[in-house]
């Protein structure tokens, strides 16, 4: 299947891939479980011939209605199915209603499953044309490697630029459950925990109110991508980075929708490099996974992500705003 993706479902205009069942805005949590392919993980002993008892501390996982192996796990590792993620993540919003975005599962046999929930009311900020959507995401694997997160993240509506709400970990934007015998009961914590996320997208508003109105120059632009994007010692990848430093500092003149009077802000500097990280910034495929399907877990998840928070945090440094805590 191209793109990593198994199987998916989708309200609203196609995914660009053109794959995936598409629903109807006001789609129940049974159809969106389905139609996203969230099957039940079972676990089965693991033996090893000439071995007659199965290994004691070991056990495999599969899908249940299709026998398709999944992944050995250690014993004590505790399964989490999709659907519990993705309730806990419906459930979460409490009295925010939460409109179902996409869902589906990812790898060969669907080792790994997301849900991507939008909360209403776009955010909008001071000077900006464009909108910035909220979303809610859920994701997690029967791969034996991938934890249970939860975690918000925004889109930018003009050249969809997903910037991630990255008012730092400290806030509790997001968490990592791994699958432990403990796992069921920390999730429950962690929906409690991410009703006050769906809050904290009013501070980000306010934050980035203020980034808007923060006059920035190119001159602590640059200071900003020394710590964000450092040349290493090895000569070797100097050229790469620095055709990254360079294309961030002219996504900050020229990038798209930056125009107005959030031109030259901390708001366009963050702009820039989130532009940068999502659209530009080269992604290699890993183990056969196609670049585009890394590239949306890099966004969500993985180095993307983490670049940009490290952005807002010294772009916030530099123009001495006080993040929350």
């Amino acid at each position: 299947m191209p793109h990593d993706i198994k199987e998916m479902a989708y309200v609203g205009q196609e995914p660009w891939h053109g794959l995936g069942t598409p629903l109807p805005a006001n789609a129940d949590y049974e159809s969106i479980v389905e139609a996203a392919g969230f099957y039940t993980a079972v676990e089965r002993p693991v033996f090893s011939p000439p071995m007659v008892e199965a290994i004691p501390d070991r056990k495999a996982l599969f899908r249940e209605d299709s026998g398709e192996y999944l992944s050995t796990v250690s014993k004590g590792y505790e399964v989490v199915q999709f659907a519990e993620v993705a309730r806990t993540l419906v459930e979460a919003a409490g009295g925010v209603r939460c409109i179902f975005h996409t869902a589906g599962t990812l790898g060969r046999h669907g080792e790994r499953g997301w849900l991507l929930g939008e909360l209403p009311e776009p955010m909008r900020v001071r000077g900006d044309k464009s909108i910035i959507k909220r979303y809610v995401l859920g994701y997690t694997g029967h791969d034996g490697t991938t934890a249970i997160t939860l975690k918000n993240v925004a889109t930018r509506v003009v050249c969809q630029n997903t910037i991630g709400v990255a008012l730092g970990e400290r806030d509790g934007a997001e968490w990592h459950i791994l699958h432990t015998t403990s796992a069921k009961v920390r999730l429950d914590q962690a929906a409690r925990a991410f009703r006050r996320m769906v809050q904290g997208y009013e501070r980000f508003a306010a934050l980035s109110d203020h980034l808007a109105m923060t006059r920035f120059s190119e001159h602590q632009l640059r200071n900003v991508i020394d710590v964000v994007m450092p040349l290493p010692q090895d000569e070797a990848e100097h050229p790469r980075l620095m055709k990254g430093r360079n294309k961030v500092i002219e996504l900050f003149h020229a990038g798209r929708g930056l125009e107005g009077s959030i031109r030259g802000t901390a708001w366009g500097a963050l702009q820039a490099v989130s532009e940068w990280t999502d659209h530009h910034r080269n992604t290699r495929s890993v183990k056969g996974k196609p670049v585009e399907a890394m590239r949306l877990e890099s966004i969500w998840m993985g180095k993307a992500a983490s670049l940009k928070r490290q952005a807002l945090a010294a772009i916030a440094d530099t123009a001495r705003i006080r993040l929350a805590t």
